[in-house]
């Protein structure tokens, strides 16, 4: 029996992205065993692991270590590693420990700008030096610093790890009017709609300061932000500090996405890095518009004017204005893209060719 080792910093992501393929391996007679941090329902052996995102953590020593001796006990077929820390850890265990499985990476948007920085040259020698066998990347740019660098002898690019439409609403108007009671909305009220851990890098501090600015102008616009993270607790206490809550809204951890993606009028995001973002994707294949930050990952999706807005983290007024076009455009009058290839029906074939080395001479 072979033997598939998947890992990512949080079990949290394995569980929203990647389980089609777990129980694609699973279904097909493979070993499936996990490696991440926190609970969640898993296909095969879970391995928990403590990872901290700030990368000289003494606990990601600890998880080097450990990470080190599970590969050296284990025999593994595969290793697909995810996330930007816990695959660069995962690859450095690999290399530490002799290990001579396949091993496959997939960037979800590097961390750092090619700038020549030192804080660039430091992690394009941890990518050059701990090089898997295949890169999985899922933007243009991505791919371009990847070529750039050689920062692996086999480079693909995948449009994301592919939508599943089964969560979607079959009858989107009837999710939304029964989604928007739910959340007590009334009649003519805009809802602008967030999504994602609250984090330094998703910026939802960014969006809080544009609505601020904006609120008093709109009073039907209403901004509600679903998730939970390290900045959770400081962006609520400026919610309050500025009296917004009668505006903005946190949600919380949320399962029905899809749901609130369909009683949502548009889409926002701040944040300054991505890959492919599932949360624009889903937007977008329910034609809803967004207004999102002008960095990669977002540009691969959205064409200004035309599906969305797109909005410099440089530019102090960028996001007011952005969330402005959402409030001042009927929702209806954006012009939709075809998502069909960005659907797990079209993805899935090319991400399992990749992972088993189809392809590759």
């Amino acid at each position: 029996m072979k033997t598939l080792l998947m890992c990512a910093s949080r079990t949290s992501h394995l569980v929203q992205f990647h389980l089609p393929y777990l129980r694609w391996f699973h279904a097909h007679g493979w070993q499936v065993e996990t490696v991440s941090q926190g609970p969640g329902e898993l296909p095969g052996i879970h391995w928990e692991m403590a990872f901290r995102k700030r990368i000289f953590s003494p606990k990601n020593a600890a998880a080097l270590l450990r990470l080190t001796a599970l590969l050296r006990r284990r025999r593994y077929d595969l290793i697909v590693a995810h996330t930007s820390l816990a695959g660069l850890l995962t690859r450095a265990a690999a290399a530490f420990s002799g290990c001579r499985a396949r091993l496959v990476q997939v960037c979800h948007g590097y961390l750092f700008r090619d700038d020549g920085s030192l804080k660039s040259r430091l992690f394009l020698w941890c990518e050059k030096r701990f090089s898997p066998d295949c890169l999985l990347v899922m933007n243009g740019e991505d791919g371009a610093i990847a070529r750039k660098y050689r920062l692996c002898s086999c480079i693909r690019e995948i449009p994301g790890m592919g939508l599943s439409t089964e969560a979607f609403p079959k009858d989107p108007e009837a999710v939304r009017k029964a989604m928007r009671h739910s959340l007590g909305l009334q009649k003519g009220e805009i809802l602008l709609l967030c999504v994602g851990e609250f984090s330094p890098r998703k910026n939802q501090m960014c969006l809080l300061r544009a609505f601020s600015r904006i609120a008093a102008k709109f009073p039907q616009a209403r901004l509600y932000l679903a998730g939970e993270g390290e900045t959770l607790s400081s962006c609520q206490k400026w919610v309050r500090r500025h009296n917004l809550g009668t505006q903005v809204v946190f949600l919380g951890q949320r399962r029905d996405i899809p749901a609130l993606l369909a009683a949502c009028d548009g889409l926002v995001s701040a944040s300054r890095c991505e890959g492919l973002p599932f949360s624009v994707m889903e937007a977008l294949y329910l034609e809803k518009p967004v207004a999102v930050s002008d960095i990669k990952g977002h540009r691969e999706l959205v064409i200004p004017g035309e599906n969305g807005v797109l909005f410099s983290l440089k530019d102090r007024e960028g996001a007011q204005k952005a969330l402005t076009a959402l409030l001042e455009r009927p929702r209806k009058s954006w012009n939709p893209r075809d998502m069909k290839s960005y659907l797990i029906s079209a993805v899935m074939p090319q991400v399992l060719d990749a992972y088993l080395g189809k392809g590759e001479t």
